[in-house]
């Protein structure tokens, strides 16, 4: 099944690609998605899981054909970055940076794993250990103010496995994202219902936002590779798109 998504989606960008070079232009600093990341390290994800997060995700942006679609839009390149949270610091395991080339997507994906090793052997945990979700979602809105990288979309994935537990209810910061034009989805780890019906109605939203659930470590890559192509076919409807892989 996701074999056969993510190939539909390679064409689907593929034939996004005829139009869309005649129209590419030369500004350095547009990009076709700002896209960031946030992966949950909170108590209830232990050392192992937080590596599945990381090394799923490290592996997904370098695909080749995660390479290939973004280079079919229009500038070619997306805007990328990815932090860590709980309920205390959220640490960047990639700093605003533009993918638009294989060695671009190697070095980001380096980076990743790289950056997370050096702050779980950190002697002091400064992450926390209870689910903020929405000050999750709201460092997420500081990120994209800060992104140098002007872009049409933009796009938050929210990486978790449980319910917010400290803050607010997420559904204010959610709400004030979507009504910016800022895309919402989730990838809900361990495929607990409850969390995935949570993630539905209190995090996700914005146009073609949608929640994922990987039940198996395995999967997670495939979830990845499946989000990012999805996230990057500007022409993938919300309804074609599964909730569980």
């Amino acid at each position: 099944m996701v074999r056969c998504a993510l190939l539909a989606l390679s064409v689907a960008c593929g034939a996004l690609s005829l139009s869309q070079a005649a129209a590419a232009d030369d500004d350095n600093f547009s990009t076709d998605a700002n896209i960031i990341t946030a992966l949950d390290v909170s108590s209830s994800i232990d050392a192992q899981e937080t590596m599945l997060q990381v090394d799923g995700m490290a592996q997904a942006i370098r695909a080749p054909e995660i390479v290939a679609a973004i280079q079919n839009g229009r500038h070619g390149r997306i805007g990328f970055a990815v932090f860590i949270w709980a309920d205390g610091d959220f640490p960047e395991l990639v700093s605003w940076r533009v993918i638009g080339s294989p060695q671009d997507a190697e070095e980001a994906s380096g980076e990743i794993s790289s950056r997370v090793r050096s702050i779980i052997d950190a002697p002091t945990r400064s992450v926390g250990s209870l689910t903020n979700t929405s000050a999750a979602l709201e460092h997420a809105a500081q990120l994209l103010q800060s992104s140098p990288y002007a872009s049409k979309r933009a796009i938050i994935n929210i990486v978790g496995d449980g319910e917010d537990n400290v803050g607010e209810d997420p559904r204010r910061i959610r709400d004030e994202l979507v009504a910016r034009g800022v895309t919402i989805n989730g990838v809900v780890v361990g495929g607990d219902k409850n969390v995935l019906e949570y993630y539905r109605h209190a995090v996700a939203g914005g146009p073609r936002g949608f929640v994922l659930s990987a039940d198996k470590p395995e999967t997670l890559v495939q979830v990845f590779a499946f989000k990012f192509m999805s996230e990057i076919a500007l022409n993938i409807r919300h309804q074609e798109l599964p909730d569980r892989m």
